[in-house]
């Protein structure tokens, strides 16, 4: 054993020499042509110069987006939000909702699977701290789900009042009653234009009763409702 990592370590030096070799080699060419090309332009100017001015072109059209999702985010701001009914939903100010009320503070749940919350989502990660009992009973479980756009969070509840209370930073213009698995939703639509900004989608998949809490499912993506309703399907059981 001691022999064949002995041959082991050696190979990969012989290995790394070479490989440096090979690339001081090509930093010398590659700077005698950038000299080269940097004194000879087809047209007499640099092609140093042309870089600088393509990377200027380029990057303009980055900094006008930019400029838009500011100016955009701004406006969205100015505008008043909204507060009150919205179908089978209550916007209410940030922080106030309480979906479940608990006797005693709450705990923080185990055996999830056991729950009639429990969902299951590809790669989705559950927040072991996201997920809520009272006495015994889970009322609220939290998940991430990461992909290569951004880090969505998806989440399943309790809730007992008529409507389903809701914190919505946004003006009635960006609040959408929609339906989702035929089920009663309303959508929070990201800021036009905006580069990184929360869209939401809220799903009553059942009203409270007397024998039952309701139960609601919600997903917040990054500027993706398409994805935020998918997803609302996945774990409402009505999409593979």
């Amino acid at each position: 054993m001691k022999r064949f990592l002995g041959r082991s370590a050696g190979s990969s030096r012989w290995r790394l020499a070479v490989a440096v070799g090979v690339v001081v080699a090509l930093l010398a060419v590659g700077i005698a042509l950038a000299a080269y090309f940097a004194s000879r332009g087809s047209d007499g100017s640099s092609v140093a110069q042309k870089t600088q001015e393509s990377a200027t072109a380029v990057l303009q059209p980055e900094g006008d987006a930019v400029d838009r999702a500011k100016q955009a985010t701004e406006a969205d701001k100015a505008k008043p939000r909204f507060r009150g009914e919205l179908g089978d939903f209550v916007i209410v100010e940030p922080n106030t909702t309480n979906h479940y009320p608990c006797p005693e503070p709450a705990q923080f749940a185990t055996n999830l699977e056991r729950s009639e919350l429990y969902f299951s989502l590809p790669g989705a990660v559950i927040d072991a701290e996201g997920a809520a009992s009272c006495q015994g009973t889970i009322f609220s479980i939290t998940a991430f789900v990461p992909d290569a756009s951004g880090e969505a969070m998806v989440g399943r509840g309790y809730f007992v009042a008529p409507r389903l209370e809701l914190n919505a930073d946004a003006p009635e213009e960006r609040l959408k009653l929609i339906t989702v698995g035929g089920k009663p939703a309303l959508a929070e639509l990201p800021i036009p234009d905006c580069m990184v900004c929360d869209s939401q989608v809220v799903v009553i998949e059942r009203f409270p009763s007397e024998a039952a809490p309701g139960v609601f499912t919600w997903v917040r993506t990054i500027n993706d409702l398409d994805k935020a309703i998918a997803l609302a399907e996945q774990i409402m059981g009505v999409r593979q």
